[in-house]
Parts: structure tokens; sequence; C-alpha cells
């Protein structure tokens, strides 16, 4: 999952590169943006948003769960701790998804 958001925010960075100089992609891709918005594009944008979310929520929960544990156990698990920080890397990765992409 981790590859994905990091995929899917790298796209991001050369897109985001793509339209700020004035080259000849900057035109190819304002006019992909556009054909994309009078498609299909507003609704696959909010399925895979939505979708994020959803994951977001799933991890967000986990680590609720994950916390809870360590706090009835007392002191904290290395498998716990090492679950806790993949879910806090990917829900922050999800987090920026889902705020830029609206």
């Amino acid at each position: 999952m981790i590859q994905l958001l990091y995929g899917v925010i790298f796209a991001e960075m050369a897109l985001i590169l793509a339209l700020l100089f004035k080259t000849p992609l900057r035109k190819l891709v304002i006019m992909a943006l556009d054909r994309v918005k009078r498609g299909r594009g507003p609704v696959m944008v909010k399925t895979v948003s939505g979708t994020i979310f959803v994951v977001l929520l799933s991890s967000l929960y986990s680590m609720v769960n994950i916390q809870n544990r360590s706090i009835e156990a007392g002191a904290p698990n290395p498998t716990d701790q090492v679950l806790m920080s993949r879910h806090l890397l990917e829900a922050s990765l999800m987090g920026d998804f889902c705020c830029s992409s609206h």
C-alpha cells in the first residue's frame, strides 16, 4: 500500500512541475485535465478518494487498537511499535493524498 501512495505522491509532484513551467508539456497536461473534467473523471476521483478515506479510517482504527493494547499491557511490545509506525506512515501519506485531491 505504501508503494502505491508514494507513486501517487510522485505523480502529483510531476503534474505540479509540468504546470509550473511554460513548456509544450504544460499545454498537453492542461488539455488532458480538461478532458478528464468533462468525462467520467469527477466520478472516478470521488470513488478513489472515498476508497482511500475508508482505508485511512481502517489504519487509524488499527492504531487506536495498538495504543489501547500497549496501555493495558504497560510496556509497548516491539512488534506493536513497528506496526504502529507503519500505520502512522500509511495514514500520513493517505491524509496527504485525500487533502490534495479535493
